[in-house]
């Protein structure tokens, strides 16, 4: 049979259009499930699919509210319902907005289904996925044509970025599909303004709005694409119901544009309400008392922190007393604003200031705040001109966008670098996708430069068709590259759907050629793509092609959701069943998953250990006690314990056995082998004189804790206290790991679970050369 029999014909408009692609999108969908089947959660899902669920259920904001309110309620839908038990909103961890506490409790300590909510949550995910992938496809066909089409969804469904993260439950697949949907709205309506149009395009922008906070990107989009329609020399159609009109002139396609915008603004507003219930305040109910946003907003604006607010009063010095007195019994830093000092402040103006002294204060604290931003956020707020969780979680996002620690290469900073994320591009994007780019340009570019007035015409249709696309990259490209939040490749996942777009061309290329050698090219092409990510599965957050040396040598190049986002938790129970470990097996796990959860096999190092922890039981209890503790805490003996109102506390104290470190086999994710993870002042960033001095310190006062003279260990809490040693042994911890890895960076690993968590074979001897022997001292920076 011929190309152009009736028979061919009808079997390529069969295999392109919609019946095609939605089998290969309920094929994709699948495909991203089956990948994360064996995954465990990775770090971020966990905090937003339980606010996403505590939303629903309590109509309350104040788990995690800097992340997208639309995709957190969309994951956590198909669970409302689930025999899911909810922690009470009485613990202490919901009062303090602690999403990752209340979030590891209802993950792990309520007796929940954690695979089945990975499963419910994941699909409800992908089917963001699924969307997008159908925007992609029905945009590049009506750019390019069917083969146009089905290039640029295939293209889609074989990107590992979007394998890696379409169905998981994060807002960043919700960013993508929600930029696309509202760029293509916007377009269409600037074509043709009709109430359908701009009703579809304020509803998807508002959307976006409520996907990510990111979303303030789509206004110079906006802006781009309606300056070049106003530049546009036709008139702008405009219909409302049976009116029909042409607007011409720059003046007059203004003002119905501007009427538009208004309209945007309006339904953008009722969806932010909508989203949060019609209500002001981010806490509901009887549980909002007592209870509390997790950094109270003068951290969040930048206000001046407490002492320099006291020192703006003139207290006298019985005064100023009394105000320490109250910092101290609060447990409060001087020069940081938390919840227990903003509960100080509270009580120091009610009981120790006099009444000029409160007007000062109150004015210091009403004062605008310094940066610009925060003045906008807290203009807002104290208007209630939106819901303050919505404020708040765009205000957070502003502060903790200011600076980030970040690795690339193995070099650190916390403000990133202007190449990580085209660094990330190239080398997480699969060979073959960059060639059909290629493929792409020069069909566009060889058709442009045919010479004819058809030529020249086709030209500038294509541009003014794809400026969209063009825009989107433009404006989110030029947003992400001087960003100081340099933590993972997916943050740049929005580009790809319009580059997928424009790639159709390719496509149409190949169906208009009079050979078969460009169709040839791209089916060859496609093979090599999906042969590769057939070979790859199911790691595809650990997806490096070979311009960085593959998975293997990635964690010397990136780390956190790049490569090691807590995703292979179950990897190292598998491990150490397949190689019948049985020496002393150590994990250091970055992630929200639980060990106990998977049964690891492990003992726990940083940032997991707990040298010391304290546990409360009913005063009655004496002759239980010990053996309890002897039975759920066999790693422990008890150091102290105190009654007071019938409820008695042990401190419980790490053996030395179990303190101190030996030969064997240790699982380190990548993230941490990288010094990333650790509270100021820890030892952040390469090994170096200062990181080793406070080292040696901290490993001499620890030193009678790991002994096994007990008399020693007695003796050596009494010279300080509980809290003392517990902050010595926390800081021990930190700086021994920080030095052991330091020592790990310097030599290869002996394996790896799926490229993420790396496998060392130690002996005695090399851990005492790692904590004992020399090291290379870095400058310090």
């Amino acid at each position: 049979m011929t190309g152009g029999s009736p028979v061919a014909a009808s079997w390529k408009r069969r295999f392109s259009g919609w019946p095609a692609a939605g089998f290969i999108l309920a094929a994709f969908w699948l495909l991203m499930l089956a990948s994360l089947r064996e995954k465990s959660v990775t770090t971020d899902e966990i905090v937003h699919v339980t606010a996403g669920y505590s939303y629903w259920r309590f109509n309350d904001y104040r788990l995690n509210p800097e992340n997208g309110n639309l995709p957190q309620r969309i994951m956590a839908l198909p669970l409302l319902a689930g025999p899911y038990r909810f922690p009470a909103r009485e613990l202490a961890a919901w009062r303090a907005s602690d999403a990752w506490a209340v979030g590891d409790a209802w993950f792990y300590r309520m007796g929940n289904d954690v695979a089945g909510l990975l499963r419910r949550g994941r699909a409800a995910s992908g089917l963001l996925a699924i969307a997008l992938g159908a925007l992609v496809w029905g945009w590049s066909r009506r750019l390019f044509g069917r083969w146009g089409g089905m290039l640029s969804l295939l293209l889609f469904v074989l990107s590992p970025s979007v394998l890696a993260n379409g169905a998981l439950m994060t807002s960043d697949t919700a960013c993508a599909l929600f930029f696309l949907a509202a760029t293509w709205a916007l377009w269409r309506m600037l074509q043709r303004l009709s109430a359908g149009r701009v009703a579809a395009s304020a509803l998807l922008v508002g959307c976006l709005f409520v996907a990510k906070m990111s979303a303030v990107l789509i206004l110079p989009i906006a802006a781009v694409l309606v300056l070049c329609r106003l530049l546009d020399g036709r008139p702008l159609p405009v219909a409302c119901g049976s009116w029909r009109r042409d607007q011409a002139g720059w003046g007059r396609k203004a003002i119905v544009l501007a009427g538009a915008a208004f309209v945007h603004v309006l339904v953008g507003a009722a969806i932010v309400w909508a989203s949060y219930g019609f209500r002001y305040s981010a806490l509901s109910g009887s549980h909002s008392e007592g209870g509390h946003l997790r950094d109270p907003w003068e951290h969040v604006l930048g206000m001046p922190e407490p002492v320099g607010v006291l020192d703006l009063l003139d207290l006298r010095p019985a005064q100023h007393l009394a105000a320490q007195r109250i910092l101290g019994k609060n447990g409060v830093r001087a020069d940081a604003w938390t919840s227990e000092a903003v509960a100080a402040m509270n009580e120091i103006r009610g009981t120790v200031l006099d009444p000029a002294q409160v007007r000062r204060l109150d004015a210091v604290m009403a004062a605008p705040p310094p940066a610009r931003a925060a003045r906008l956020f807290d203009f807002v707020r104290r208007h209630r001109l939106l819901p303050e969780a919505y404020i708040y979680g765009y205000a957070t996002t502003w502060k903790y966008s200011q600076y980030r620690g970040s690795f690339l290469n193995g070099r650190f900073s916390l403000y990133g670098w202007n190449s990580f994320f085209p660094y990330t591009f190239l080398v997480k994007t699969p060979l073959p996708v960059f060639a059909l780019i290629l493929v792409a340009a020069a069909a566009g570019a060889a058709r442009c430069r045919r010479t004819g007035p058809a030529s020249r015409r086709w030209a500038l249709r294509s541009a003014y068709e794809t400026l969209p696309l063009w825009t989107l990259l433009a404006v989110y490209w030029a947003a992400v590259i001087p960003s100081h939040v340099d933590i993972g490749h997916r943050h740049i996942l929005a580009t790809y759907p319009p580059l997928f777009v424009l790639c159709g061309a390719a496509g149409s290329w190949a169906g208009r050629a009079r050979s078969r050698a460009p169709a040839a090219l791209l089916v060859s092409l496609l093979i090599l793509l999906a042969g590769e990510m057939a070979h790859r599965f199911p790691n595809y957050i650990a997806y490096f092609n070979i311009l960085d040396g593959g998975p293997r040598d990635a964690y010397r190049h990136l780390v956190d959701s790049s490569l090691d986002w807590g995703q292979d938790l179950p990897g190292v129970r598998s491990y150490v069943e397949a190689h019948h470990l049985a020496g002393p097996v150590y994990l250091s796990y970055f992630g929200a998953g639980s060990p106990d959860y998977y049964r690891t096999p492990a003992r726990l190092l940083y940032p997991r250990t707990q040298p010391m922890l304290a546990l409360s039981f009913p005063a009655d209890r004496e002759g239980s006690l010990r053996e309890e503790i002897r039975r759920t805490h066999p790693d422990y003996e008890i150091a102290a314990r105190a009654i007071r109102a019938g409820v008695e506390t042990v401190t419980l104290l790490k053996k030395p056995a179990a303190l101190r470190l030996t030969g064997g086999t240790y699982f380190i994710s990548a993230t941490l082998l990288q010094p990333l993870e650790y509270n100021a002042p820890g030892p952040w960033g390469p090994w170096n004189a200062r990181y080793e001095a406070t080292y040696r310190s901290l490993a001499a006062r620890s030193e009678p804790f790991l002994e096994d003279d007990a008399a020693g260990r007695r003796s050596a809490l009494e010279r300080q206290s509980l809290a003392g040693a517990e902050q010595t042994l926390d800081d021990f911890d930190a700086f021994r790991f920080a030095r052991l890895t330091a020592y790990l960076r310097e030599r290869r690993p002996d394996d790896e679970v799926d490229f993420s968590i790396l496998v060392y074979h130690l002996t005695d001897a090399d851990i005492t050369r790692a904590l004992e022997g020399p090291l290379e001292l870095k400058d310090e920076r």
